[in-house]
């Protein structure tokens, strides 16, 4: 036997279906109205999601670098002399060395510097310089790279300098036609190496990994001599991967810790390199170099355009809606005086009006692909940059952006509705004679 608790839900069911399929035959009626709800629905999650496409990209996970949520960034240090100059600039390798490589409480650390050079076979030399990356081992462990074929250069290809080069799927079309290449040489301007492996393709979103091909540093002794400032400034970035998100502080804690050590060596200047060392997320909303940016400095800059791409069509949405219950009022008192409960004429008014939101939040959702095309050149920071689904398809991102619209609808409906229901019957009627 069917229980009670289960006919109160059977019936449940039935009112939410009817309330559904006169949503829909309301939109069939008022078409232009419909229309209008969907469409200003629609500009609105598309607006939203683009906001977010845009920011989401800058730190979110996804090829190759998947463990952005617990990445660390060290890209500069400065350099203070008691006679009160200070210089500031990239790490040179001594720091790298006697600071980063000793850390305990990490997973992996990497140092990375960056050249353009050409890239070419003998005997068909090329003039166009690409963006190689001089690193280290473990640099593979921080990134997530998909190799094609081949693999990284070894530890033991690190410490004695072999000149081995991984190339990016597209340089090896370029250069040899296919990405068949392990064994094969190439010249990086005028010294040849060896092709050990080649990995998929990489955005140039994806700016700490990104290049076209990825040697060791240890193959280019004048890039390891390279220093400044008492062997402390130079050409390298650093990153540190934690094994856990939560164990950032206590890295920070060591590094304070080795830092100090390093500033004992060290007696007529002062180093500054903590406030410089970032999460992706500190990246993210513009830190970067020895610029820290805090939500405080974030805000102001970015929070009168992101409020004016969000209210554009979040106001034109609420007038219409507002507009279309307004003319609803008559109906509204006809209903009350055959018996219709305030609360029956609310939801029912508030489902009609999430099926128009459900409607236009698919279209937006597709339109925002739209968007972020036309204006990728402005709107990135590379206008040739790839594009992935890791990057965009984000369940959280269109969650967000739907509940923004979803709450914008059920105010704009619900309040108007509630306030006409309250009336009493004859001032809601009265439009109706007046009309």
């Amino acid at each position: 036997m069917t229980s009670e608790y289960e006919m109160v839900g059977i019936m449940d069911s039935g009112i939410m279906r009817q309330y559904w399929l006169q949503a829909v035959g309301m939109l069939k009626e008022n078409r232009v109205i419909g229309v209008i709800s969907v469409t200003s629905t629609a500009i609105a999650i598309a607006m939203i999601m683009v906001v977010i496409f845009v920011w989401q990209i800058q730190f979110v996970n996804y090829y190759p670098e998947y463990k952005r949520d617990r990445t660390l960034q060290s890209q500069a240090m400065v350099v203070r002399y008691d006679n009160g100059n200070s210089s500031s600039g990239s790490l040179a390798l001594e720091p790298v060395r006697e600071i980063f490589y000793p850390l305990q409480s990490v997973e992996a650390v990497t140092a990375i510097a960056e050249k353009a050079r050409t890239i070419s076979m003998k005997g068909r030399r090329s003039n166009t310089p690409h963006a190689i990356k001089y690193v280290d081992t473990g640099f593979w462990k921080v990134f997530g790279f998909r190799f094609v074929e081949g693999e990284p250069f070894s530890e033991a290809d690190f410490r004695s300098g072999i000149r081995r080069i991984v190339l990016s799927g597209r340089m090896a079309r370029e250069i040899f036609g296919s990405e068949v290449a392990i064994g094969k040489e190439v010249w990086v301007g005028i010294t040849p190496y060896t092709v050990c492996g080649v990995v998929e393709d990489v955005s140039r979103l994806a700016r700490t990994a990104y290049a076209e091909a990825w040697v060791p540093y240890t193959s280019d002794k004048e890039l390891e001599k390279e220093s400044f400032h008492e062997n402390m400034l130079g050409n390298f970035s650093v990153c540190l991967l934690a094994r856990d998100k939560d164990d950032i502080p206590l890295i920070r804690q060591e590094l304070a810790r080795r830092l100090a050590v390093y500033q004992s060596m060290k007696s007529k200047v002062r180093i500054d390199l903590l406030d410089y060392v970032y999460t992706q997320w500190d990246m993210a909303i513009g830190s970067g170099g020895t610029d820290r940016v805090t939500w405080r400095d974030f805000l102001p800059k970015m929070g009168g355009l992101l409020l004016f791409l969000l209210l554009v069509p979040a106001l034109n949405l609420l007038g219409v809606t507002r507009s279309s219950v307004q003319n609803r009022r008559a109906e509204i008192g006809v209903r009350k005086a055959f018996g219709a409960t305030k609360g029956t004429l609310v939801t029912q008014i508030l489902s009609e009006n999430l099926v128009l939101t459900l409607i236009g939040s698919v279209i937006g959702f597709f339109l925002s692909f739209l968007f972020l095309y036309i204006g990728k050149s402005f709107m990135l920071s590379d206008a040739g940059s790839a594009l992935s689904g890791e990057m965009l398809f984000q369940p959280f991102s269109f969650g967000v952006a739907f509940l923004c619209c979803l709450l914008l609808n059920l105010l704009s409906a619900g309040v108007p509705t509630w306030l006409i229901v309250r009336q009493p019957i004859c001032d809601s009627l009265k439009k109706r004679e007046d009309n």
